[in-house]
């Protein structure tokens, strides 16, 4: 009896799982159709990748130019290598999209068949029975053949009614012999869309295997430089570090002084009180009881002492308010090195190069612009590398790599104002580098800035 119990609750059991998986995998499906773009706005997708890709092509023929490959180059090329592979997976979802039109109509032209077969049919039947009683004799000896004038009545709706039927049968056919050649015009195009995109596709995996090669040349062309990229990223760890500790010690300095200035207005407020209490006393009038600490609203915010001022809140609050919309330091540029590390490929072996910020490669000269406005805090030099930090609340701004900086300690700047140009790096090329920090680490800007 255990056993059979048993064998009960586990049969009970997974027909409870089965059909929990079933909702499951419908809830998911029906997510995926409604998360799935439509082929129109596909289309629109792939065109823009397209655009953006030209506007790659035609700036690596402009860096190509020069006749020196660069690490700029190879982002270009991976770029559009992505672009290129985004491009074939949308025209691959279109087909599969054009496939399952295909399908559907294919089950509507077969339906709209055996309604066709079977709309004929119903017709030729009534045709038939008319024919056999198509004399007038029949048609008066069934209404005289009535039991009284209502039966009469009823006959007489009955053969209307016939008649109708018959009419209406002919117009129903006649329309779904319209749908059904309609249908089998659609199915047509739709053919005609997916030879296209078809094509489309094979064209855009050949493009795809000739950037491939394009991006193994510029890798090789890399990797015969490998002892000079070796030498010049050694010395940019070095530079970095030199940076580093430099942005740290005007910080440190910040928070300093905000302490300071902190201190200053509390002891300030208290002469003040102490001050007129004293008048008051002398005066012979009550000493006023202290005002009791202001309540403080508890708020997921962490505490910055380069926010105690209430300038200093909202613009860290307005610059947050920013973030995925900031500008790019530079009008025109490529990114060559992301935040974090970077794997540049060696002969040998791949160069790891750690980076605080983003790295823009531009054109020498190239104007260098504030992400946002501020206020300039240090401009410095490491070596030959000018750097220029600007204060947005508790938040900074770190621009490196600069040529002729136009702006000074304690200038206040708005986003997009020129503060510097591009100056050139060890490779030859224009760079710019972007860093974000706060009083307490080194942020990522790139997820800050615009796409």
């Amino acid at each position: 009896m255990a056993i059979n119990r048993k064998s009960y609750f586990m049969r009970t059991t997974l027909k409870n799982l089965a059909f929990i998986l079933v909702l499951v995998s419908g809830a998911l499906f029906a997510q995926a159709q409604q998360q799935q773009p439509s082929k129109d706005e596909l289309q629109k997708r792939t065109q823009a990748l397209l655009t953006e890709i030209e506007s790659v092509k035609k700036s690596l023929a402009e860096t190509q130019a020069n006749k020196r490959q660069s690490l700029g180059q190879l982002k270009q090329v991976e770029r559009k290598i992505g672009m290129r592979t985004q491009v074939i997976t949308n025209i691959k979802t279109e087909v599969w999209m054009v496939e399952r039109e295909m399908l559907k109509t294919y089950r509507e032209i077969d339906t709209l068949k055996k309604e066709l077969g079977l709309l004929k049919e119903q017709y030729a039947q009534s045709i038939v029975y008319a024919y056999k009683n198509r004399s007038n004799y029949d048609f008066l000896n069934f209404l005289f053949s009535s039991t009284g004038f209502a039966d009469a009545i009823k006959r007489m709706t009955y053969l209307k009614t016939y008649r109708n039927y018959r009419t209406q049968k002919a117009v129903d056919i006649t329309r779904a012999n319209q749908l059904l050649v309609s249908k089998i015009e659609s199915l047509k195009g739709k053919r005609t869309e997916k030879e296209v995109a078809v094509s489309e596709q094979a064209k855009q995996m050949a493009e795809l295997e000739k950037e491939k090669r394009e991006k193994d040349a510029v890798v090789s062309q890399l990797q015969s430089k490998e002892k000079e990229l070796n030498r010049i990223y050694t010395n940019k760890e070095k530079e970095r570090k030199k940076i580093q500790a430099a942005i740290a010690a005007v910080i440190r300095r910040e928070k300093e002084d905000a302490i300071r200035k902190e201190r200053e207005a509390e002891a300030a407020r208290k002469k003040a009180t102490a001050d007129a209490n004293a008048k008051l006393v002398a005066a012979g009038k009550p000493v006023p009881a202290a005002p009791a600490e202001p309540t403080r609203t508890t708020t997921k915010r962490a505490p910055s002492v380069l926010e105690n001022s209430p300038e200093g809140l909202i613009v860290s609050q307005k610059f947050e308010e920013n973030r995925g919309r900031l500008p790019w330091p530079v009008d025109k540029g490529i990114i060559t090195l992301h935040f974090g590390e970077n794997k540049i490929p060696g002969k040998t072996k791949t160069l790891t190069v750690l980076s605080d910020g983003l790295s823009f490669e531009t054109t020498v000269g190239a104007p260098v612009k504030a992400v946002f406005g501020g206020e300039v805090r240090s401009v410095f030099f490491v070596g030959n590398n000018q750097v220029v930090m600007i204060r947005h609340g508790k938040y900074f701004t770190i621009y490196g790599n600069l040529n002729g900086a136009v702006v000074s300690k304690g200038q206040i700047v708005t986003t997009g104002q020129v503060i510097a140009k591009a100056g050139i790096n060890d490779e030859g090329v224009g760079e710019v580098t972007l860093q974000l920090d706060t009083e307490t680490s080194t942020i990522n800007p790139e997820p800050w800035i615009r796409r």
